[in-house]
């Protein structure tokens, strides 16, 4: 961060002209200038000092600071206003035991530091005070102290799902009032915030935090801030941007190269995988995009290894996912909390997704997989609020209490098994009328900050376990009349409000597919798609 003395002399007016570039990133913005008009002899009485003050672009004064013993600076008075207006100071009478120095302090209208811009006018004790000849350089062997300075510094911990950030700041006058990092998956995209906890004092410091929650062999770019509340309102501070590369996870299962290229889980539905760059792609339909998690909080599935969150099929058309497969079993119930931690998910490319958590078209955002179905852990609930895993769901009556999606989703909670529910939730995007007579036509409508997101028309449920729920048998060793499936299937609308889930809502995977265009359940050969009965479920 750039610092600034400025020193000038002249017999009855000094004029000083400062321009600088400091700005968010590295000093790099907009310039900003000012005008700094000293109304006063060089030499004066300590309590005649006045100073006029015109200050020329997109900045805002926020104060005057005077600088007094043991390197500390305090307020003298705060101003208000934007640039292009000009300012009178009246120094205060100096009642220190020693000379006192002052400084202006400003700040751009979007609440970024621009550094403090010192300027040498100085009251000595009970004396007169003095602006020092322009044309006199600083000793050279006196060391000028680094003032506001953050540091972003390397950081010392990646695991394949966290990091710690750490970072420090030099020369606070004022202790920070809040430190932490702005993180992201692109270097001009750091849109999270991760708060430190740790206490900050003035002058110099460290903080660090730790990041959780993230994509296994995935690029990460974080910067340092800090905060300083001056002249009634806070400034921030930045260090660099830096990046570090979480670990890949050798238990992350990657598709066979055989003909199917197909992944083994059981709820998947056929994935015709081609790879594009960093992302996997239907090699079929380039307007799907496909990513798996794995839990974060490592928790472990059979044979030991870290277990699976879930897969997403993401439609770079409607800016939406089109399905979701995951497993549900208790080993994924917990005490954690629910997380909101709403973000893009790396896996994906990001240009596609929502680019805020702002809702719009009467909907509010509906998880695929819910939170609460992701407890085990903070970082594993973490996942499911990336946006690839949210759809956007009318509020009124169909994701809220007792609406009609909401009410499928705890008919669905009442189906998990000891042998494990295998599930996939999806959207549809074309005219579609379900089993209740209700009819909704696609449109687009504006959610998450882009108004080019598609409107499903129907959700679906799938779901397939055993029959017994309790065989302790995989499915691949089960013969199909020991599996059962079927698809549930609601259009998008609030009129389902306190629709209790019938037959009539019910329907063959096979017919579900002819609809949607998927083949799902691949890996279970003997799941019987073609028929089912409402009575294996209940109704």
């Amino acid at each position: 961060m750039k610092r600034w003395l400025l020193l000038l002399v002249l017999p009855i007016v000094a004029v000083l002209v400062c321009r600088c570039t400091p700005g968010k990133e590295n000093g790099q913005a907009d310039s900003h200038s000012f005008t700094v008009e000293s109304s006063t002899p060089a030499e004066l009485p300590a309590k005649d000092a006045r100073i006029s003050l015109e200050v020329k672009g997109d900045v805002f004064f926020t104060g005057l600071l005077a600088r007094g013993e043991g390197d500390r600076y305090t307020g003298v008075k705060s101003l208000s206003g934007n640039g292009n207006k000009s300012f009178v100071l009246d120094i205060p009478d100096n009642t220190a035991s020693s000379a006192v120095s002052y400084r202006i302090s400003l700040s751009t209208t979007e609440n970024v530091a621009v550094p403090s811009y010192q300027f040498d006018y100085t009251q000595a004790a009970g004396g007169s005070g003095q602006i020092p000849d322009p044309g006199t350089d600083p000793d050279p062997d006196t060391e000028q102290r680094e003032v506001n300075v953050v540091v972003t510094e390397e950081t010392c911990y990646v695991s394949k799902y966290s990091s710690v950030l750490d970072g420090s700041y030099l020369g606070f006058d004022i202790a920070p009032r809040e430190t932490g990092f702005e993180w992201g998956i692109s270097s001009s995209g750091l849109d999270n915030v991760l708060q430190s906890e740790d206490i900050a004092y003035e002058g110099d410091g460290t903080f660090s935090a730790l990041l959780e929650g993230l994509s296994d062999g995935t690029t990460y770019y974080y910067r340092a801030y800090v905060v300083v509340w001056t002249g009634g309102r806070g400034v921030y501070y930045y260090g660099d941007i830096l990046s570090f590369t979480t670990e890949k996870d050798s238990d992350t299962p990657e598709p066979p190269s055989g003909e199917s290229n197909q992944p083994g889980w059981y709820e998947l539905p056929v994935m015709n995988i081609s790879a594009s760059g960093n992302y996997k792609i239907d090699a079929l339909n380039s307007d799907l995009y496909y990513a798996w998690h794995m839990c974060s909080g490592g928790e472990k599935g059979p044979g030991g290894k870290t277990a699976r969150n879930y897969t997403v099929c993401f439609s770079a058309g409607k800016h939406c996912p089109v399905w979701v497969a995951a497993p549900r079993h208790s080993m994924y119930n917990g005490s954690a909390n629910r997380s909101n931690a709403y973000r893009q998910d790396a896996k994906i490319p990001t240009d596609l997704q929502y680019k805020s958590k702002e809702t719009g078209g009467g909907c509010n955002k509906g998880h695929m997989l819910g939170s609460a179905e992701r407890t085990s852990s903070s970082a594993t609930n973490r996942d499911v609020f990336f946006y690839t895993n949210i759809a956007p769901q009318l509020s009124a009556g169909f994701n809220t209490g007792g609406g009609g999606w909401n009410t499928l989703e705890d008919w669905v909670d009442a189906q998990v098994c000891s042998d494990t529910l295998y599930v996939i939730i999806g959207c549809y995007f074309d005219t579609f009328t379900d089993g209740y007579g209700y009819t909704v036509s696609p449109m687009t409508i504006s959610f998450g900050g882009r108004n080019d997101v598609g409107f499903p028309t129907m959700f679906y449920y799938i779901l397939m376990r055993t029959k017994n729920g309790s065989s302790g048998k995989a499915l691949k060793d089960c013969i199909t009349s020991e599996i059962k499936c079927a698809a549930f299937v609601r259009s998008h609308t609030n009129s389902l409000k306190g629709q209790k889930v019938s037959s009539r809502e019910m329907m063959s995977v096979s017919d579900l597919e002819k609809i949607t265009g998927f083949t799902y359940f691949p890996n279970v050969p003997n799941a019987p798609k073609d028929n089912f009965k409402a009575s294996d479920w209940g109704l």
